[in-house]
């Protein structure tokens, strides 16, 4: 165990038998003249990864930073993780998925010599490059066409979704981020909420070195995102309101028109096809939201506002003057 840690660093994994070795390697390859610990946590594999995981602790010198534990049974991808966040002792707090690594040896004393100079600032995150695990698609720079190098909170919060920071690439003052919310555990998205939980209390400096990789691949719990899953639509809009609420409502008027495009989105969900009256409260809830100026009114009023049956009728009139095609 180690004694009064500068930085936490919490892994959370799942079925990551073949990467969890090069995840926990990259991590204890650090060079730091300060004192990490990592929390491990195993979210009740069905794989090979428990085995992998001792053995490798097991044999490593520095195997003794690495606090492990494995569920039981399975709590789920936002619960585990919180369940390891509140386990963190360190000034600092930086992540990994055990399907990610480091490249650089440097990684935490370069972030950690930042803040450490700067207390002004929250967070410190690099460049990252991406790769495909079960895709024949090239590697990239997640932050290729970066323009600036300091963020503030007013940078992630929009009325689109804003994102361009690997969970890798992020070091956070704990100070800063504070305890993690009970809430949090139902939301979909952990990255984004952390991010901007500690961006509350500080500034975000962004290094230019690519120090990280973000592996991508079909089955990560980053890609089961469906943008026509009612029951995620509505998951980012609990999460967004419970953002608006921890931000004391600073921010309510860009937070809104964020909810608003989610509400917008939730009509064309799988589920609710066909289901008009239960659009219809989608709808006034929209409005609500987005009055007066309110988007995509054309599309709103035509597919769903008018009854199906309507519309219905009123193409057939068109077809029968020759107005549109049979």
């Amino acid at each position: 165990m180690v004694e009064n840690p500068v930085v936490s660093v919490v892994v959370v994994t799942y079925n990551h038998e073949l990467f969890i070795e090069q995840n926990l390697q990259s991590i204890l390859d650090q060079e730091t003249d300060f004192e990490y610990e990592v929390i491990l946590a195993n979210d009740s594999s069905p794989d090979n990864s428990d085995s992998v995981i001792i053995d490798f602790l097991a044999k490593h010198p520095k195997g003794y930073r690495v606090k492990y534990f494995v569920n039981n049974p399975n709590l789920g991808v936002m619960p585990n993780s919180k369940k390891a966040l509140d386990m963190a002792r360190g000034k600092y707090l930086a992540l990994c998925e055990g399907d990610d690594f480091w490249l650089d040896k440097k990684k935490l004393q370069n972030q950690v010599d930042f803040l450490e100079k700067n207390e002004d600032f929250a967070i410190c995150f690099h460049n990252t490059r991406v790769d495909f695990f079960d895709q024949e698609l090239p590697s990239y720079h997640l932050n290729e066409s970066i323009e600036k190098d300091v963020f503030t909170l007013d940078d992630m919060i929009g009325e689109d979704e804003i994102w361009f920071m690997a969970t890798a690439s992020l070091l956070i003052r704990s100070s800063a981020y504070g305890k993690t919310p009970d809430w949090l555990v139902k939301s979909k998205s952990g990255d984004i909420p952390i991010i901007i939980l500690a961006a509350r209390n500080g500034k975000i400096k962004y290094l230019p070195e690519v120090m990280a990789v973000y592996r991508k691949n079909l089955g990560s719990f980053s890609h089961t995102d469906n943008y026509k899953e009612e029951s995620f639509l509505r998951n980012r809009i609990f999460m967004y309101q419970e953002l608006d609420r921890e931000t004391g409502y600073n921010y309510h008027k860009k937070l809104r028109r964020n909810i608003a495009r989610y509400y917008f989105m939730l009509l064309d969900a799988h589920q609710l096809k066909g289901k008009y009256f239960m659009k219809l409260s989608i709808v006034l809830k929209y409005l609500s939201l987005t009055f007066p100026q309110i988007p995509n009114k054309k599309s709103l009023v035509r597919d769903h506002i008018i009854p199906p049956f309507v519309m219905s009728v009123f193409r057939g009139i068109k077809r029968i003057f020759g107005l549109a095609p049979n």
